[in-house]
């Protein structure tokens, strides 16, 4: 359910009204690629949890209610996301256990070391900068587009955080599965586990969720595949992750 706040931000309620948040109505908004990232994350108690681009803070505020105690730390480049991820941290009650910092991530890392991650996720721009058509909008653009943080900074960013053995989670488009796998290593990340993420059935896959870990060893399980819809609506796999379930 969407309903209007103010005349340029909507108030989305989900997942059986557990969960509201607050969205800019012509500016970036999450998509479900957010749930199915969520839901590929092994999150074990006491494992500290770090969301580079968290954007209104939909994966932290998400895993916290469905019940995950462990801390998390989002971190988002652009003030007026960042605001709303305050904002929504409040309206869901989620406590301390989930924090926002408003900053780049690059210029972030050498104070965020000094307490490594157990677990780094992201769900990152997806579209080289210079490719594609244009996001209307800086907000979309920064989003969409590599502008602020590429795919090495990110891998960067993402191993020098991490704790030996640590994981990184991503969600990607397939047409960059090799890039992604073959800058992972050169920053000591290796694959282990591989999902890919069809929208229907009988299409091709266009996206893939991924866990690295970081000094890892060889072996990589590739998990069933995900189909995204079905006959015109969510599969039931997915109609779970938006009941908080999965």
């Amino acid at each position: 359910m969407r309903d209007a706040v103010g005349n340029s931000e909507t108030l989305d309620i989900l997942c059986d009204e557990q969960l509201k948040l607050i969205q800019k109505a012509d500016g970036y908004r999450f998509s479900v690629d957010a749930f199915l990232l969520a839901n590929f994350i092994t999150l074990k108690k006491r494992e500290r949890l770090l969301d580079i681009g968290t954007g209104c803070g939909i994966i932290p505020i998400y895993l916290a209610k469905k019940g995950y105690t462990n801390y998390m730390l989002g971190v988002e480049i652009q003030q007026d996301l960042f605001d709303l991820a305050v904002r929504n941290k409040a309206l869901n009650q989620v406590g301390d256990r989930v924090q926002f910092l408003r900053g780049d991530i690059r210029k972030e890392v050498r104070e965020l070391k000094n307490r490594p991650f157990h677990i780094v996720v992201s769900n990152p721009p997806y579209t080289k900068k210079g490719s594609g058509r244009t996001s209307p909008g800086h907000s979309r653009y920064v989003a969409r587009y590599e502008s602020h943080l590429d795919l090495v900074g990110l891998l960067s960013a993402a191993s020098s955080l991490l704790n030996p053995k640590g994981r990184f989670y991503v969600i990607y488009p397939t047409k960059r599965l090799a890039e992604l796998i073959s800058q992972a290593q050169s920053k000591r990340l290796a694959l282990k586990r591989l999902r890919l993420v069809y929208p229907k059935k009988d299409a091709e896959a266009n996206l893939f969720l991924a866990e690295f870990v970081k000094e890892g060893g060889v072996g990589v399980l590739v998990e069933k595949p995900l189909i995204v819809h079905e006959n015109g609506q969510n599969t039931e796999e997915v109609r779970k992750y938006y009941a908080l379930k999965g």
